[in-house]
């Protein structure tokens, strides 16, 4: 049965309606793990440490070279919390299309953004807003950040010359 089949891939994958973005419509978890990924993940516990740093690395690149910017916010991060960086998010300013930015980033300069946190907040999902009837303005501040935010590149082997390209980028297209 193909229905079945299709509803069956969607609770597989945490109730997300397709492969790509993150809008879920159905209760889903992800239970995915075969042993080759297990494998490969024990395999990764050697380097954990180094990609760590490597990513901080980077961090500390975009949190110096963003706080001189006027268009971008940092995420504050507690004195008491050390991040892995697994995504390294920034608020736009109100007014800034965040769809336009991507895209110019990407036409213009061969920088992708993507892997925001979320487009639409969790209360807005499918699942929760057909489940609880929630339609928008009962959490402004989640909605407006998930309209706002968006994730720089980061990853384990990004050269410094590579964040420091992605930042110059940016900044040519809010100029």
């Amino acid at each position: 049965n193909e229905n079945i089949y299709q509803r069956a891939l969607v609770f597989r994958d945490q109730g997300k309606a397709g492969f790509f973005g993150n809008v879920h419509t159905e209760m889903g978890y992800n239970w995915r793990m075969s042993e080759v990924h297990a494998a490969i993940g024990l395999s990764q516990f050697a380097h954990l440490s180094e990609f760590i740093t490597a990513r901080r690395r980077i961090a500390k690149i975009y949190d110096r070279e963003l706080e001189k910017m006027s268009k971008v916010t940092t995420v504050g991060i507690p004195s008491d919390v050390k991040p892995n960086y697994y995504k390294y998010t920034a608020i736009l300013d109100n007014g800034i299309d965040r769809a336009l930015l991507k895209k110019e980033l990407k036409e213009r300069y061969e920088v992708s953004l993507s892997g925001e946190v979320y487009e639409l907040p969790c209360h807005l999902q499918p699942i929760f807003k057909d489940l609880y009837g929630f339609n928008g303005g009962e959490l402004p501040v989640a909605e407006d950040l998930c309209q706002r935010q968006i994730c720089l590149p980061v990853f384990a082997t990004m050269t410094d010359e590579q964040a420091r390209y992605t930042i110059d980028s940016l900044k040519k297209v809010l100029e």
